[in-house]
């Protein structure tokens, strides 16, 4: 019989992750194995696994994550050190708010969404500046840096998170392709981190992948403050 463990190392992308493990792994018999974001460790003896895992524990530290819930870690961390978040989103369409609020427990620190799909909502609600979306168009960096600003202010919230992009099949340009995303993590009192991705397959694809991302911007963003 396998038993398998997943987990992900913050700050470092999986296949990066199997290399550095390699040598523990081969030392303790464990395949390792890239599964999107995580890494998925096996083995046939559930003593050696967890034996592994103490190790890489005891290198990595606070970077490592076990599991597979970010949105469930994220959520232990908020709480842990009494913070709260709130997102605005525009091509995950609420789907980020959904993935911390299908947790039990997720009301004592997430207190809320913004779904800005329109241009106008981007300006009315959260206070996007209109000549900004004119001249770098909704999926920008300058976009969702005011998108994370505007809902920590309506919310008062400690922690922000903002999703503008192109999920596809259509809608997409040379300068701006489908799968292109634009992803803001905001501390409060301090400036946003936007990063630029762009990621495969179909429109769900790209909503889930864009989620999941941000929420692992987020756990970055908690564990090094």
């Amino acid at each position: 019989m396998k038993h398998t463990l997943s987990f992900l190392l913050i700050g470092i992308d999986s296949l990066s992750a199997i290399t550095l493990l390699s040598s523990l792994a081969q030392k303790n018999d464990v395949l390792l194995e890239s599964s999107g974001l995580f890494v998925r460790a096996t083995h046939t003896h559930k003593a050696t696994l967890e034996a592994f895992m103490r190790e890489v524990s005891a290198l990595f530290g606070s970077k490592l994550v076990r599991g597979k819930n970010l949105a469930q870690t994220a959520i232990a961390l908020l709480k842990a050190t009494h913070q709260k978040l709130s997102t605005a989103e525009s091509c995950t369409g609420g789907l980020l708010g959904y993935e911390f609020t299908r947790i039990s427990g997720a009301s004592e620190v997430f207190l809320g969404g913004v779904i800005s799909y329109d241009n106008a909502i981007k300006e009315a609600w959260l206070g996007v500046d209109s000549h900004d979306l004119q001249s770098f168009g909704a999926v920008s960096e300058v976009v969702v840096s005011q998108m994370c600003k505007g809902v920590l202010r309506l919310s008062g919230a400690d922690f922000a998170l903002a999703t503008s992009g192109i999920a596809g099949p259509g809608g997409g340009s040379a300068q701006k392709p489908v799968g292109l995303v634009y992803i803001g993590v905001q501390h409060r009192g301090e400036a946003a981190k936007v990063e630029r991705h762009i990621f495969s397959g179909n429109r769900t694809s790209v909503q889930k992948q864009a989620a999941q991302t941000a929420i692992l911007m987020l756990l970055r963003e908690i564990l090094y403050l």
